[in-house]
């Protein structure tokens, strides 16, 4: 009982197909979370670009001379 139990612990160590499948995994949810990031952080700067872009707008501009 016990033999049979450490070859199946030594057969499982040792097959690596499942290894590849979980390398795929790791590389698609680190660029999903790159993907989410990048679109959270272009969001932010999209917006702060349109706020001064309309403040610049807004103000007004002096006439006076230099």
């Amino acid at each position: 009982m016990i033999t049979k139990l450490t070859n199946v612990f030594r057969k499982f160590h040792s097959d690596e197909e499942g290894l590849e499948a979980l390398q795929v995994v790791m590389i698609i949810a680190i660029a999903a979370v790159i993907l989410v990031a990048a679109g959270t952080v272009g969001q932010s700067v999209v917006t702060f670009t349109n706020e001064k872009l309309k403040a610049l707008k807004d103000a007004k501009v002096d006439g006076g001379s230099v």
